[in-house]
């Protein structure tokens, strides 16, 4: 009894010098110096936010007081966001505001000026619209779920399971939906499994998945056979030993696609059924009735989107000398022209990656009488048409269709002749889009389906051009004489002035 007492008492000394140099450890990060990151104040809300969150995790180690934290966060601000919080602070005490002593006040100002109105409506309607496409599961998942933090999206589990599902490829959606899952990191493991096994599974078959296939297994077969039948007749004068030495050889590199064995073709494969044993364990067996594969025709989804065809956006018709096509050469020296359906007019369209932003011209803004607004960032550009240097200050947002392809694009206003729209670098960035410099075409996905737009031949994109330059200069045209007469009404008013004065 006395040594089970002894016992407890030198285990309770034990947990008090054990809570006491626990006590001691130092807790407090105080003394570490960390560094506040700068901010220029750049339109940019990501940027600010970042900042914001980065500040946020040096506070969190510092014991500072309100008015220290605002001291500290203002002393980093250069370039604009300082003159601009000079600026703000001096405003304040002209109208008799009280000053911004705590770093919540601080965030609620910054995020005012800083993070725009749109800002998260945008991020909302970029998590509906999210899907795989090209990326990989994980990316894709990444994707997502900064896309959830940023627009401050808390949602039940099953409901963040079933759109990361929703977005996932067909192929791997497929899959994941029969397999058992509870939690949101368990499935995101079992579509990044399912995702490996589909890869392997498509480069040990042998067939691109990226393409479509218009021929199938008969006429693979029956080209290899004509093949054969073409070598020349002179081969039978040669000697008999010499003629099977070559048939063997050759038998040799003929591979089976049934068994991938060598020396036979399909039809003459001894392994008349296909056995294939599973990760699982379980054996799954093919029929020899299956000699004949079937046709690989349309194995991928893609949307073959041509130029619309219709009267374009113009008052007449205009004829013109035509240009002579070069046959498969015709796209050599020709950037993309195509045509578009905006508001259920017929537009001209060019896609150029030599210009950094997307442009409406003024004929089409005009026209169509769509909406307009102010452009952030105002500024000068001197090549997109005859009448020298032009300032852009409008933007507006267009809704166009090619085929089943529909898209919405945010484009810069300006005096075009070229085209009613020129997407840019910024589409093609937003879009993951591929170009393909023989055809001429450009593809991406969306919607989960592979888009791919083809160009106007360049007879017709010669005749669109001509027709907008005469609908310009005619709108020019128009404009000189009502300048002309609007100075003289006003040259007739001040001589009456004048007359009425002399009196």
């Amino acid at each position: 009894m006395f040594e089970d007492d002894e016992e407890d008492l030198d285990y309770e000394s034990y947990s008090r010098r054990r809570k006491k140099a626990d006590d001691s450890k130092d807790n407090n990060l105080g003394s570490i110096k960390m560094k506040i990151p700068i901010f220029q104040g750049k339109n940019d809300p990501e940027l600010y936010l970042e900042w914001e969150r980065k500040v946020e995790h040096v506070f969190d180690c510092h014991n500072y007081s309100n008015e220290k934290k605002v001291k500290l966060a203002a002393v980093e601000f250069t370039d604009y966001a300082s003159i601009w919080w000079d600026q703000l602070m001096i405003s304040r005490r002209r109208i008799g505001e009280r000053p911004i002593r705590s770093w919540e006040d601080m965030k609620l100002v910054m995020r005012k000026r800083f993070v725009p109105s749109h800002y998260y409506r945008d991020l909302h309607r970029k998590l509906q619209g999210l899907v795989q496409g090209s990326m990989s599961v994980e990316d894709y998942y990444k994707e997502m779920e900064m896309a959830m933090i940023k627009a401050n999206i808390e949602e039940d589990r099953e409901a963040t399971m079933a759109r990361f599902i929703g977005g996932l490829n067909k192929e791997v959606a497929d899959v994941v939906e029969l397999q058992h899952y509870v939690e949101m990191e368990e499935l995101l493991h079992k579509a990044i499994k399912i995702e490996k096994q589909i890869k392997s599974k498509g480069s040990k078959s042998g067939l691109a998945s990226s393409s479509t296939w218009k021929s199938n297994w008969k006429d693979n077969k029956s080209a290899s056979k004509t093949k054969e039948d073409a070598k020349p007749k002179d081969s039978v004068a040669i000697s008999k030993g010499k003629t099977e030495t070559n048939t063997s050889s050759k038998s040799r590199n003929v591979k089976c696609f049934r068994c991938q064995g060598f020396g036979h073709i399909a039809s003459q494969c001894p392994n008349k059924r296909i056995m294939i044993m599973l990760e699982n364990g379980d054996i799954e067996s093919a029929s020899s009735s299956e000699d004949e594969m079937p046709p690989l025709e349309n194995c991928s989804d893609i949307d073959i989107e041509e130029p619309v065809h219709g009267d374009m956006l113009v008052t007449r018709r205009a004829l013109s000398i035509q240009p002579k096509d070069d046959g498969d050469k015709e796209q050599r020296e020709h950037i993309f022209h195509t045509r578009c359906h905006v508001k259920g007019k017929v537009c001209t369209m060019i896609i150029d990656s030599g210009s950094c932003t997307n442009v409406a011209s003024t004929l089409l803004v005009d026209k169509l009488e769509l909406p307009t607004m102010k452009h952030p960032n105002p500024y000068k550009l001197q090549w997109l048409n005859e009448c020298g240097e032009v300032r852009v200050n409008k933007q507006v947002l267009v809704s166009f269709s090619i085929g089943k392809y529909t898209d919405e694009i945010l484009c810069d206003v300006a005096p075009m002749h070229a085209s009613h729209i020129l997407l840019g670098r910024p589409w093609q960035f937003d879009r993951k889009v591929t170009h393909n410099g023989y055809k001429n075409h450009y593809s991406f996905m969306m919607n989960n389906r592979t888009v791919v737009l083809t160009p106007l031949k360049p007879l017709q994109a010669y005749e669109d051009q001509i027709r907008i330059a005469r609908e310009c200069k005619k709108r020019e045209g128009e404009s000189e004489r009502k300048n002309a007469n609007e100075r003289s009404e006003i040259e007739s008013r001040e001589k009456s002035i004048q007359k009425k004065r002399e009196k």
